[in-house]
């Protein structure tokens, strides 16, 4: 009989990471300081490592940067984790920390000479590059739009006085710089002008870069240039994992281009997964690298479970069936309830239909100009329904007269201070109008009813209870004969009963149990089930079809695989590598395709599940 673990080993073992805290610790206290890329992979204790460090610099060097007035830059993939990061370092005024555009914007929007100088001169190769194309039978009506457009730019910059940018927004107005734009200029910048390299060495005496492998390799290429010319006065630490690289626009081959004086230091735990996930995670690493992680040795065991579906089976059907056999076999009941599990879809509109919004969704999704005010739930003519009109509705249906009564006076003009104070004489008459205009909003609800958005706009709209947008008219207009595509999209999309409009509130809000493969990076929960589907998710970058060896690999990708550059097949992996690597406890992964046997072979030859993981799901079970 093997002999049981010492306590103090399982310690030590379970700790084995801990010096990597300590070799970062040793680059900021050399003399000049070292630059550093930090692997970690999935469940590591990346984050962690990183607030470490911030605590440690601002332990030792706040005073000496608050005297010379420099700032430690830290930049993160998204706004949730720069607030989080800040939270956790107490929003100490000597970290600087934002996102790849926000940190870029920053630095560059005071040199609008040089902007619009750039700008200029990269819409005229543009339209150079797309003429080239342009002649003989390639010609075509959308190239002669695309050159149409970038003259008519080309020509409103003389009158733009300041270019602006959002880096939360759209930015669709003539003096606005795309999130695009925003990365090339100031990478260019960044790599080709003095000053700016003296401002950001200057000014951010070290920069940490959170998630590494997905930032813009532009970006990258220019700091390393930075790093060649100025590494006695700076430092940069790279935190990341190459697995987790699941956008295109990031640095190719990043672990090559790393300069060879800088320290690696590398974390082999997982602390955030049972073993059987942190088999599987390795298993599918392999396909890679060889950098296996290890499990903690007080982990759960753990559950991993394949069901495969024909692709024609009824989804939902098929998807509720796997979450129970899931409760079954792991013994766990909350995978029989609909927020006890995370649900990883590859597109939206996957979600969509299964969340029931779907007539809404690809309604709006048509028209490409919402961008991400579709994603982020910000069109205001939806975000009236769901974050004002919603609330009432609902405090109206359990009968709580005074939360009624308190959001009308937050949120509606006929009750607001200033209305109240232009009406002394007419208080009680503005109350009165108040009441009426709820009273007759409520009653679209009688009965149980649910009632169509654009019914609920009409009736605002003629209420006056709350404020609408210029273009409600417009919606509202049964005979509208314009051409504006927002317009179009919203009139189709407000057609739908009101709790379709919640359902993609909720949605969007991250309070439903769906979320994309490439959404949840850096997120974990206790359960997760992971949906392949590459019929419905339609797109073209990711095939796990390909990957599970259903459907050959094209021309392109033997071509690309020769040649060392990426392939659909390891975009793929990567992909399913972080979805996996999300679930803490349990994971079930749904795939659908026509050739389900071969399937099944590859996921058992590659070590990912074994024949007694593996279960087919006929489509006369589901019903």
């Amino acid at each position: 009989m093997e002999e049981p673990m010492k306590t103090s080993q399982i310690i030590s073992d379970d700790h084995i990471d801990d010096h990597v805290d300590d070799e970062i610790r040793k680059c900021f206290m050399s003399d000049p300081q070292k630059s550093f890329f930090m692997f970690a992979g999935a469940g590591s204790g990346k984050t962690r490592s990183l607030i470490n460090a911030l605590e440690f610099l601002s332990a030792e060097k706040s005073e000496y940067l608050a005297e010379h007035g420099k700032k430690i830059a830290v930049i993160t993939y998204t706004n949730a984790a720069c607030d989080e990061i800040s939270r956790r370092l107490q929003y100490k005024t000597i970290f600087h920390v934002s996102t790849i555009h926000s940190f870029l914007w920053d630095l560059i929007k005071n040199f609008q000479v040089d902007i619009r100088r750039w700008v200029e001169e990269s819409i005229q190769e543009e339209i150079l590059e797309i003429k080239s194309k342009q002649s003989g039978r390639t010609a075509t009506k959308s190239r002669e739009e695309k050159i149409q457009k970038k003259k008519k730019r080309f020509e409103k910059i003389k009158n733009i006085k300041r270019f602006s940018y959002n880096p939360n927004g759209d930015n669709v107005g003539s003096d606005s710089l795309s999130h695009e734009e925003v990365i090339k200029i100031g990478a260019e910048f960044i790599s080709t002008e003095e000053t700016m390299k003296q401002i950001l060495v200057n000014k951010y005496p070290v920069l940490l870069i959170d998630e590494i492998q997905d930032t813009k390799k532009e970006l990258v290429d220019a700091l390393l240039i930075v790093y060649k010319e100025k590494k006695d006065q700076w430092a940069i630490g790279m935190f990341g994992d190459t697995m987790q690289k699941i956008y295109q626009d990031g640095k190719d081959r990043l672990e090559e281009a790393i300069p060879s004086d800088w320290v690696r230091p590398v974390k082999v735990m997982n602390h955030r997964s049972s073993k059987r996930v942190v088999a599987l995670a390795n298993s599918i690493r392999k396909l890679s690298d060889d950098k296996m992680q290890r499990s903690r040795r007080d982990a759960a065991e753990g559950c991993v479970r394949l069901f495969l579906a024909d692709t024609s089976s009824e989804k939902e059907a098929t998807e509720k069936l796997a979450a129970r056999i899931m409760a079954e076999q792991s013994l766990d009941q909350s995978w029989l309830t609909d927020d006890g599990y995370e649900c990883l879809i590859l597109e939206h509109h996957m979600a969509a239909s299964r969340f029931g919004f779907s007539n809404l969704y690809s309604a709006l999704d048509e028209c490409k100009l919402f961008g991400t005010a579709l994603r982020k739930g910000e069109i205001p003519e939806i975000s009236l329904l769901s974050n004002i009109v919603s609330p009432l509705i609902k405090a109206h249906k359990v009968d709580n007269a005074f939360e009624v009564s308190r959001l009308i006076r937050k949120n509606s003009p006929l009750l607001s201070k200033k209305s109240m104070a232009a009406n002394i004489g007419a208080q009680q008459e503005m109350l009165e109008k108040a009441e009426q205009a709820t009273s007759s909003l409520f009653a679209l609800w009688d009965n149980d009813a649910n009632p169509l958005c654009i019914e609920v706009l009409k009736n605002i709209n003629a209420s006056g209870l709350y404020e609408l947008t210029e273009r409600t008219n417009d919606i509202l207009d049964e005979n509208y004969v314009g051409d504006d595509p927002k317009v179009i999209a919203l009139k189709k999309a407000l057609s739908v009963p009101f709790d379709e409009m919640e359902r993609y509130a909720t949605y969007v809000s991250d309070s439903s149990r769906f979320a994309t493969h490439q959404g949840v990076k850096g997120l974990e929960f206790p359960r997760v089930m992971v949906i392949l589907d590459d019929a419905e998710s339609r797109g073209f970058l990711f095939s796990y079809e390909k990957l599970f060896g259903a459907k050959k690999q094209t021309a392109t990708d033997v071509k690309n695989e020769k040649e060392g550059k990426d392939t659909s097949n390891r975009r793929t992996a990567r992909l399913f590598y972080v979805a996996c690597t999300r679930a803490m406890e349990s994971l079930a992964v749904v795939a659908y395709s026509d050739n389900l046997e071969l399937v099944k072979n590859t996921a058992i030859n590659n070590g990912w599940f074994s024949e007694d993981e593996i279960q087919i799901i006929e489509s006369q079970s589901v019903l």
